[in-house]
């Protein structure tokens, strides 16, 4: 729920990988210095067009000819027509799904550079060795040295309900804003709302909902762990398994739902929490506030906004009321007493020109909260307002450790 008072007013159709038929350039072809810092998603062109790994080269037909399948002419292909090629042999072009136009007068051959082979053999390396998922390079089971190497020490290192610690790296301003938690200095889990994601399927910070599912299939409608089955059906975010790691796609329902935000947990991790919600701890309490401050201020800058101050008395504020709704067991912006954000705000000192809440109940963590709340119009409007300049959050955990959170946005 939220709230806001205000107080003052190229031509070449071609047919793609080879099936069967194949050639590639080999690693001796690469010249010295080797690859580089290739990921695997590059796309290397010649002549206008991308050079697909294992392509050789093209045939350019300049009189009707056949395409063959099999010992068998299955088409007439006019001038003009431009095919990729894999492969040579046998009097043949090899030009993908196992199939061949003859080598005669009636077709062009043309082959790309030495150097543009072996850049497109670099592409096809790195995408073979690359991880299912990188953030600004970073992929789980990179060393804590590899990190700090590109962000320096973390800025912040909280709890998190892993029973690990979330440590957060910016390179100034919250730009390129990564969370990494770390086992025994091994990257074990991570996650970014910044366009910063590669992962092996092409998929990253702005794709299309409709676009992730494709390519990799119908999210999972629940995850066992040692103590029960649990659903986690959701529109706005979309959780797969991948080679042991749990990867979670989120949703921006105001951005034609393209991806805003991805985690990705070892999934030994994950089957090792209690729960969904871990177990509840004074620590972990006062970490989901600094997390989620520190998330706002990273969707903001995304957005070219200013970050926010943080508010020790606006925190207060709000973790008053979550203490307040766990404890007595309700979920509303007015407490038991009638008091309204506002209200409470004065009665804790503030005196403002504009002020805005947000609450929320039964969210994982900080990640999932914030997640939630940039999906929904309203607390988006707060996360997001450019006038604001100061937060505070506070944060409770009821008997069965669910948190409640609030947020206390205003202007002095």
């Amino acid at each position: 729920m939220e709230v806001r008072k205000w107080v003052q007013a190229v031509a070449i159709g071609m047919l793609l990988a080879a099936a069967g038929w194949l050639w590639m350039p080999s690693s001796s072809m690469v010249k010295a210095g080797g690859c580089g810092e290739r990921v695997g998603t590059e796309k290397v062109w010649w002549d206008g067009a991308e050079l697909k790994p294992g392509q050789i080269g093209r045939v350019t037909v300049v009189a009707p000819t056949e395409l063959w399948l099999s010992n068998k002419a299955v088409k007439t292909l006019p001038s003009g027509a431009v095919y990729r090629v894999y492969a040579l042999g046998g009097g043949y072009f090899g030009v993908g799904r196992g199939y061949g136009i003859k080598n005669d007068a009636r077709v062009r051959y043309e082959t790309p550079s030495r150097e543009k082979l072996a850049a497109a053999l670099c592409v096809q390396q790195a995408k073979t060795s690359m991880a299912d998922v990188t953030m600004n390079g970073v992929a789980i089971g990179d060393s804590r040295a590899k990190v700090e190497a590109m962000y320096g020490m973390a800025k912040r290192k909280t709890k998190n309900a892993y029973g690990l610690y979330w440590e957060a790296y910016d390179q100034g301003g919250y730009k390129n804003f990564l969370m990494v938690s770390y086992d025994r200095d091994r990257v074990a889990a991570m996650y970014t709302n910044q366009p910063i994601v590669q992962t092996k399927k092409g998929t990253g910070i702005g794709t299309a909902k409709t676009v992730v599912e494709a390519r990799y299939g119908r999210p999972l409608a629940f995850i066992q762990k040692k103590d029960a089955v649990y659903n986690i059906q959701n529109d706005e975010y979309g959780l797969y398994l991948v080679n042991g790691r749990y990867i979670t796609f989120f949703y921006d329902r105001y951005n034609n739902n393209r991806v805003d935000g991805v985690l990705v947990v070892n999934r030994a991790l994950e089957d090792e929490k209690p729960g969904f919600y871990g177990t509840a701890t004074e620590e972990l309490r006062a970490a989901y506030e600094y997390q989620i401050f520190d998330l706002v201020n990273a969707a903001r800058r995304l957005h070219g906004l200013p970050a926010l101050v943080w508010d020790a008395k606006a925190a207060a504020a709000a973790r008053e009321h979550s203490e307040d709704m766990a404890v007595h067991h309700y979920f509303s912006h007015t407490n038991l007493q009638g008091l309204s954000p506002f209200d409470r705000l004065k009665r804790h000192g503030i005196t403002y020109h504009v002020a805005g809440e947000n609450i929320a109940y039964g969210q994982y963590d900080a990640i999932f909260v914030h997640e939630a709340w940039m999906h929904s119009l309203g607390h988006r409007q707060n996360l997001l307002y450019p006038d604001f300049t100061r937060l505070g959050v506070g944060v409770a955990f009821n008997s069965f450790n669910q948190p409640y959170y609030s947020q206390e946005f205003y202007t002095p």
